[in-house]
């Protein structure tokens, strides 16, 4: 029987922070010292010291993906569409919770929608298979909670005009900048600082032109008392799209997502096939003088090797090459190529990195971007 079809609407955020009520004060009828804060009953039922989620009530059940089963698709839009498994109460993510979590090897667990996804194991979490909150260059998946538009910024990005190039989207690495041919090209935004919350990366710029940007990568966090990771977390972001017009600028890859392993240091066990990487796609070629369309940008790198790079579009036509996404320990997109001639359009800029938090989880080969394993507070 699939464990992970039972029903688990039993939690509901309560915010980032650890929930209390006004302190005493010495006149409230309430049997402790002034100004010591008052806990309220279900604070034992909050998890994870960054998110700090609340659940209302404890799972009872565990989910646990079999090689027999068919791989886990979860909506983490809100309304109608979304998967049972999200909690209805809980707004800002599709909180997920059991009380233990196994994703099993040659088996995925996909989240795709507006929200960012959480998980949440009372118990143990392992994973031998693969989480996948990506998007995709044809457009057709957004990664769990990836941003559709562009984000704010103190400095925000110079959009391409004419047939010049877009930019990569910017997060936790900046992204690379569009080819000039003629008007303005896309320049990206400096990076971003670590969230507040749980949230997907940035899209890259649209090509002068029409083409538009790629999706960034989603976001996902993971909780338990216990977390082993001896499969693949991928959270990276699209290939922009080639310049589709005759003369027109790529788009802009999107940039990586954010992975949060929130849980100390000392719960977290690599197996020696854990990979994590939230890389950012390439950019894409522009569109030729004449001729074929031009080619898009690869989507960030989803293979075993975190500091493989999302190439930029080229199909050896007139329109400038895109720069590739970022990987490994280079969290920057690359900016685009150039080599545009014949009336051909300007390539578009990679996407940035996102934002891992994992401590302890080292090496290009292992993870990419790196780990900020110190959060602000």
């Amino acid at each position: 029987m699939r464990s992970w079809i039972a029903p688990l609407a039993l939690l509901a955020a309560c915010g980032f922070r650890a929930p209390t009520v006004p302190t005493d004060g010495g006149d409230g009828g309430v049997d402790t010292p002034p100004d010591t804060p008052v806990i309220p009953p279900d604070a034992q039922q909050c998890f994870g010291p960054f998110l700090n989620v609340c659940l209302s009530a404890l799972p009872t059940t565990a989910i646990t993906v079999q090689v027999t089963d068919p791989d886990l698709d979860i909506n983490t839009d809100m309304g109608a569409t979304a998967s049972p498994l999200c909690d209805p109460g809980s707004t800002s993510y599709c909180i997920v919770a059991a009380t233990a979590i196994t994703i099993n090897s040659t088996r995925k667990l996909r989240a795709h929608g507006a929200r960012p996804l959480v998980l949440v194991a009372v118990g143990p979490f392992e994973l031998f298979g693969e989480i996948d909150v990506t998007s995709s260059q044809d457009g057709t998946v957004r990664g769990a909670g990836a941003s559709t538009t562009v984000c704010s910024s103190t400095t925000p990005p110079t959009q391409a005009t004419a047939a010049s190039g877009g930019f990569g989207g910017s997060f936790g690495g900046r992204g690379g900048d569009g080819e000039q041919v003629g008007g303005t090209r896309g320049i990206a935004a400096p990076t971003i600082g670590f969230p507040g919350g749980l949230t997907g990366g940035c899209p890259g710029g649209g090509g002068g032109g029409g083409a538009a940007g790629g999706l960034p990568g989603g976001a996902v966090a993971i909780i338990g008392t216990t977390v082993r990771i001896d499969g693949k977390i991928n959270a990276s972001g699209a290939g922009g799209h080639g310049g589709g017009n005759i003369k027109s600028g790529g788009g802009g890859g999107g940039s990586g997502g954010m992975i949060l392993l929130d849980v100390p240091q000392t719960a977290i066990m690599l197996g020696t096939n854990g990979r994590l990487f939230a890389n950012g796609g390439g950019g894409a070629e522009g569109g030729a003088g004449t001729g074929p369309q031009s080619g898009p940008g690869d989507d960030g790198h989803a293979s075993i090797a975190p500091n493989s790079p999302g190439a930029g579009g080229n199909n050896g036509n007139a329109g400038g090459n895109g720069g590739p996404g970022s990987s490994g320990g280079d969290i920057a997109g690359g900016n685009a190529l150039g080599q545009s001639h014949d009336d051909g359009g300007g390539g578009a800029g990679g996407g940035g990195a996102g934002f891992i938090h994992a401590p302890g989880i080292t090496g290009a080969n292992v993870i990419a971007p790196p780990s900020l394993d110190t959060l602000p507070q």
